[in-house]
C-alpha cells in the first residue's frame, strides 16, 4: 500500500488504493485502508487532504524506507549519478531524486574510516561547456508525468521558440525523452496523428485531462528517435564521407557516429571516415565544431545550407 502512494505534490486517494490492492489480490475495504493510513501517518511523513475519497501522499523530502537494502556499490553509484544529473536535469527533477541520494551518502559516511570519503573520490566532467539546465516549472512536469503515467490527454500552454504569445494544445503524451540538457515529451496533438514534441521548459502550464490517451498503432518511441526527430532532422538518412585530421577522429575509433562506421587508414596526417547517419541540425553542428580538422566529401555542399 505504501509504495502506491506518490512524492508530492503528486497524490492518489484511498478509492484507488483500494482498487490497486484488490488488482494486485487483496481483499480490503476503503475504511481499513483509511484507518491503516491514518495510523502510520502518525510514524510516517504521510500527508492526507480532507477532499472525499481522500487523497495521500508521500512529503517531498521523506526518505525512503530501503536505506539498509543499499549496499555501498550501489551507493557508489548513486553518488556518480547525483554527480552527472546536476549537470543535465532541472531542478525539480533533481529534487524528487534527492531522498534517493541522502540515502547513498548515508550509507557512504557509514563506512568505515579511510573507505568511504567517496566526495574526493568521485568526479564526473561534462564533454562539453557546462551549460545550466533550463528551469522546468514542476508543477507542469508532475502533470506532464501523472497523464503519461495514467495514459490520460492533457490540456497545456506552450511557448513556441520566438513566439510573443503561448498557444493552447491537446494532447495525447506517449513519451518522455531527455536529450542533452532538454527534456521533450513525445505526442500526437488535436486530429493530427503525426507524433511530434514539445520542449518542457517551453510549457508554461499543464492540466490532466479525465479522456484516455490515444497512442498512434504502431509507435515505437524508439523508432521516432532513431528517424532524427529530436535532432532537428533536415531530410532521409545520408552516407557521410569526411577526411578528419587523425587526430581529431581519435575520438571516433572508441565512440563511433553510427553501427557502420568504417575509418579507413591515415594518410598524410588524416583519415576518411563512412558511416550512415541522420541529416539532422545536430549532425551538421558537431561537423562545423571540427572547423578546419575535418572536410566532408559527400554528400556535396552538405555544411554549406
Amino acid at each position: 500500500m505504501l509504495r502506491l502512494i506518490p512524492r508530492h505534490p503528486r497524490r492518489i486517494d484511498t478509492g484507488r488504493i483500494r482498487d490497486e490492492l484488490e488488482r494486485q489480490g487483496y481483499d480490503i475495504t476503503l475504511r481499513s485502508i483509511q484507518r491503516d493510513l491514518n495510523k502510520l501517518s502518525a510514524v510516517l511523513p504521510l500527508c492526507s487532504d480532507q477532499s472525499k475519497p481522500q487523497g495521500w501522499w508521500w512529503q517531498a523530502d521523506a526518505d525512503l524506507l530501503e536505506i539498509p537494502g543499499l549496499d555501498p556499490q550501489a551507493a557508489l553509484v548513486f553518488k556518480m549519478a547525483e554527480q552527472h544529473l546536476k549537470q543535465v536535469l532541472p531542478a525539480s527533477t533533481l529534487d524528487s531524486l534527492r531522498p534517493w541520494f541522502r540515502a547513498a551518502n548515508g550509507v557512504l559516511d557509514a563506512l568505515p574510516d579511510g573507505v568511504g570519503d567517496w566526495n574526493n573520490k568521485v568526479r564526473i566532467l561534462p564533454s562539453g561547456p557546462p551549460l545550466i539546465p533550463p528551469s522546468i516549472n514542476a508543477d507542469v512536469q508532475s502533470a506532464i508525468y501523472q497523464g503519461l503515467f495514467e495514459n490520460r490527454r492533457l490540456a497545456l500552454n506552450y511557448k513556441p521558440r520566438g513566439a510573443a504569445n503561448a498557444k493552447s494544445y491537446e494532447i495525447n503524451p506517449m513519451a518522455v525523452v531527455q536529450r542533452g540538457h532538454s527534456i521533450y515529451i513525445v505526442c500526437t496533438s488535436g486530429d493530427d496523428s503525426n507524433p511530434k514534441s514539445f520542449l518542457m521548459h517551453r510549457i508554461e502550464s499543464a492540466m490532466v485531462l479525465d479522456d484516455p490517451a490515444s497512442c498512434p498503432a504502431g509507435f515505437d518511441v524508439d523508432a521516432y528517435i532513431a528517424e532524427g526527430e529530436l535532432g532537428y532532422r533536415l531530410g532521409p538518412p545520408i552516407k557521410l564521407v569526411a577526411d578528419f585530421d587523425a587526430k581529431a577522429a581519435l575520438v571516433l575509433h572508441e565512440t563511433p557516429i553510427a553501427t557502420d562506421q568504417i575509418i579507413r587508414g591515415e594518410s598524410a596526417g588524416k583519415v576518411q571516415l563512412t558511416a550512415t547517419v541522420a541529416d539532422t541540425r545536430e549532425l551538421r553542428a558537431w561537423l562545423r565544431g571540427f572547423g578546419s580538422a575535418v572536410q566532408v566529401l559527400s554528400p556535396v555542399g552538405f555544411l554549406e545550407d
